[in-house]
């Protein structure tokens, strides 16, 4: 009579196992399905479903025993009950948080940088307006951080 590897116990629907992994932290999973060959277990407290052999699973220990409770457990409304009032209207911010860069008086760079920003605000292109607004506030120096289009816009 041949002889074969005993078939290991599939857990019940609805429990906890854990799976080891190579990085050394253990996945746990909930119990949710079993398609003959692999178990499909589903994240405590929801999240992506991952499956895995019978044979890769083990009763999780004490410590991820505790942690799938703290996972699972919901938590109560700080107010349940009470109605949630605002003491102040909400802040509306400005469409143009940050005024646009002065330039400095006789710098042609700085006055092409201002341009370009202009530009890059008008087509609503925040961030590289930030970034010329940057690059203005830097100056002078000797290497630009950005390298500027030639010509106007």
């Amino acid at each position: 009579m041949p002889t074969s590897d005993p078939v290991p116990p599939v857990p019940d629907l609805g429990t906890y196992m854990a799976a080891d992994t190579p990085e050394g932290r253990p996945r746990l999973g909930k119990v949710t399905a079993w398609d003959g060959e692999l178990v499909h277990l589903q994240q405590p407290g929801g999240g992506t479903v991952w499956t895995a052999a019978p044979a890769e699973l083990r009763r999780p220990t004490h410590d991820e025993r505790s942690l799938i409770r703290v996972l699972t457990t919901p938590v109560p409304g700080a107010t349940r009950g009470v109605r949630q009032t605002y003491p102040e209207p909400p802040i509306t911010l400005p469409e143009h948080p940050v005024p646009p860069a002065v330039p400095t008086p006789g710098c042609a760079t700085c006055e092409l940088v201002a341009v370009w920003e202009r530009n890059s605000l008008l087509r609503h292109d925040y961030s590289k307006a930030a970034d010329f607004r940057v690059e203005m506030r830097n100056h002078p120096h000797t290497e630009p951080k950005l390298t500027l289009p030639g010509g106007r816009p």
